[in-house]
């Protein structure tokens, strides 16, 4: 198979992709990052400024600024939005492609793709509007520059990786740590090739300074401070809440079908040691020390800080888990058949958990798997019904993701929204299983003493439309 028809195909499959997701809304954290960031801009005139309090959560808003550009050059609307990820979805596969011939056989290379592209955090990233696909595309090109010697695919995904989130200037920084641990062996100091990979990094880390710096004196802070409204996630967390953060972000690396990607590596790794391999590749060696930088540079703040292990903060550690698997299986001493019938069940695996759906009241990583696409639809239909039945949706108390405008979320310029949930003052509630924020004994609640006026479901997600039941 020649990498060119290779990638042709990849790029069918991407434009069919975004073609059958096109009108989707807005969801999760996009809301912010993509659609609230990017009306700032395209409100103002593309004026470059600090942005209000209410959405500024310290990252650089360049993702937010690129999507303004796109919505005036071709019309603010949901199909523009999910076009405009394209490119990026363009150069992971690329890139993918790149390094899965660097670290297997041609033959096997595109396997890396499926075992990347269904991973569920990926997937369901995919079909979003956000920036954390955009931070996997600069990593790969950045690793794929990196590891081949390119200097242009590595300064252009150092340098987007600074600009697109602070997480993306915490990977750049693990990659340089890498770059570091291999330039530097301990007997003695490569001066002039790490100074030429230093010279890499330096786009990006001065672009990355030069914000941090701005925003510090235009707003006072840098990350987060007490007044944010994310302050609550960015409470430490001790003695309980500490050893429940590593439950957490253990599982985090289980979760959503990876857990037979550590059954299968842990199986490699004791039937097919390194030695028992049919060209032994110093390529592992290099990707177990980044799989530890990376872990070094973004598992902290999921252990100290009370909410802050969402299932995109370790994209790139997944990532680099992945390239590890592959690369151990690919040069592994088993038959070419045998290989692919491995990558096969890997691959089904990863994708099976893009239909684990956990039972109502247990947070769940929503934007980090397929399993949320009914949920645009259920909504969809669940706002046509209140407006026949002329509820008014201040009467209405829903929870996040569903207390953002239409505007916000379909671009449609309807501003009405669903307010907080409120026992005492709303008169109906509109919960779904999507919802982390309604716990099990609110649901039982709602069950017990509220009547259910509305209700549908499909593929694991349902919604419910309640109304408080009337004191005699």
């Amino acid at each position: 198979m020649r990498p060119s028809i290779s990638y042709f195909s990849l790029l069918v499959i991407f434009f069919a992709w975004i073609a059958s997701v096109q009108y989707d809304p807005f969801f999760w954290d996009s809301v912010q990052l993509g659609s609230k960031h990017a009306h700032f801009f395209y409100e103002n005139g593309l004026h470059w400024a600090l942005l209000p309090a209410s959405i500024d959560s310290g990252h650089p808003p360049v993702f937010g600024y690129y999507l303004a550009i796109i919505w005036t050059l071709f019309g603010k609307s949901l199909p523009a939005s999910h076009w405009a990820m394209f490119p990026f979805l363009a150069g992971l596969g690329w890139a993918t492609l790149q390094l899965g011939k660097k670290l297997g056989p041609k033959k096997l290379a595109c396997w890396l793709v499926p075992i990347i592209f269904l991973d569920p955090v990926i997937a369901g990233q995919s079909a979003l509007v956000g920036p954390d696909l955009v931070l996997v595309c600069f990593f790969m090109l950045a690793l794929h520059g990196l590891l081949n010697e390119k200097k242009f695919w590595a300064v252009l995904g150092l340098t987007g990786l600074c600009m697109i989130s602070m997480r993306g200037m915490m990977t750049a920084g693990a990659l340089f740590v890498w770059q570091l641990i291999l330039l530097r062996p301990f007997d003695r100091i490569k001066l002039r090739p790490l100074a030429a990979q230093s010279v890499l990094f330096a786009p990006g880390f001065m672009l990355a300074a030069a914000f941090l710096i701005w925003h510090f004196g235009a707003a006072g802070w840098i990350g987060h401070h007490p007044d944010s409204p994310w302050a609550p996630a960015f409470e430490n967390a001790s003695g309980a809440g500490l050893f429940k953060n590593i439950l957490v972000a253990g599982w985090r690396w289980l979760d959503f079908g990876r857990v037979f990607e550590w059954f299968l590596l842990i199986v490699l790794v004791i039937k097919v040691p390194i030695t028992g391999m049919k060209a032994r590749s110093a390529y592992f060696t290099s990707l177990l020390i980044l799989l530890g930088c990376l872990l070094v540079f973004l598992t902290p703040s999921a252990l100290i800080y009370n909410n802050l292990s969402a299932h995109r903060y370790f994209l790139p550690g997944f990532l680099g888990l992945h390239l590890i698997t592959f690369h151990w299986l690919a040069h592994a001493n088993f038959t070419f058949y045998k290989k692919i019938l491995i990558c096969s069940a890997l691959v089904l695996g990863l994708a099976t958990g893009n239909c684990w759906v956990y039972p109502s009241g247990i947070s769940m990583g929503w934007d980090a798997t397929l399993a949320h696409l009914p949920y645009h639809k259920l909504r969809a239909s669940m706002v046509a019904y209140i407006d026949r039945q002329k509820i008014p949706f201040e009467c209405i108390g829903s929870a996040f993701p569903n207390n953002n405008s239409g505007e916000t979320l379909l671009l449609n310029g309807d501003t009405r929204a669903f307010p907080e949930m409120d026992w005492q003052k709303n008169d109906y509630m509109l919960v779904s299983n999507i919802f982390n924020d309604i716990s099990a004994a609110d649901f039982q609640r709602l069950e017990q003493t509220w009547v259910p006026v509305k209700q549908s479901a499909q593929g694991g997600i349902w919604m419910v439309l309640y109304k408080k039941r009337v004191k005699l």
